[in-house]
């Protein structure tokens, strides 16, 4: 019994290791953060939203000087609240 407690524990130790996920700290690419694709938030993303989403800007809620580029995305891209 322990060594397949110990084998199944290597794995998912070797598993992550070997994965090459760099949990989105990569020096050029974007900050992001996905929640299964339910939930995303980019960070100074200043992308264009597509024609199938529901896009809502922050100045159109609030008046705002400082935007910050930041995008968050719910239902796969279905609406989406954009900080630009």
């Amino acid at each position: 019994m322990q060594i397949k407690t110990i084998t199944l524990i290597s794995l998912v130790v070797a598993s992550f290791f070997f994965a090459g996920c760099d949990r989105g700290r990569a020096q050029m690419g974007p900050e992001e953060a996905n929640l299964l694709g339910i939930a995303t938030y980019e960070k100074g993303a200043y992308s264009n939203t597509g024609a199938l989403t529901a896009a809502v800007s922050t100045d159109e809620l609030y008046p705002r000087r400082n935007v910050s580029g930041d995008k968050a995305t719910f239902l796969w891209g279905l609406f989406t609240i954009k900080d630009y």
